[in-house]
């Protein structure tokens, strides 16, 4: 983009052939090869995760338990960390039966 004046001292915007350098990669086929790798190596199902590049310019990531959005040069590398600190997996439900139950009944009559 470049400015220029018009008439009486206001800017205009006028768009330049510049774009072609601003292009939204998508991701390639060896980014999303590595990303199975990734998530196989894990022990993770690749079939339960998906990755697009939106038209923001982010890369949207989308597992069992959510979505995060990445800026696109660093998004692999923020998505292992964020795979490693568990933050795509399902929860886990809390332990239920009649250990919780007995325990619970323990409490109540003290």
């Amino acid at each position: 983009m470049s400015y220029s004046r018009v008439g009486s001292g206001a800017l205009s915007i006028r768009h330049l052939p510049c774009h072609a350098s601003h292009v939204i990669k998508d991701i390639d086929q060896n980014e999303r090869q590595l990303l199975a790798n990734l998530l196989r190596a894990s022990g993770r199902d690749p079939e339960r995760f998906s990755v697009a590049t939106q038209a923001d310019g982010l890369v949207r990531v989308s597992g069992p338990r959510g979505t995060a959005f990445y800026p696109r040069d660093a998004w692999f590398t923020r998505f292992s960390r964020h795979l490693d600190k568990s933050f795509f997996d399902p929860e886990v439900p809390p332990p239920s039966g009649p250990r919780v139950a007995r325990k619970h009944a323990e409490m109540e009559s003290d």
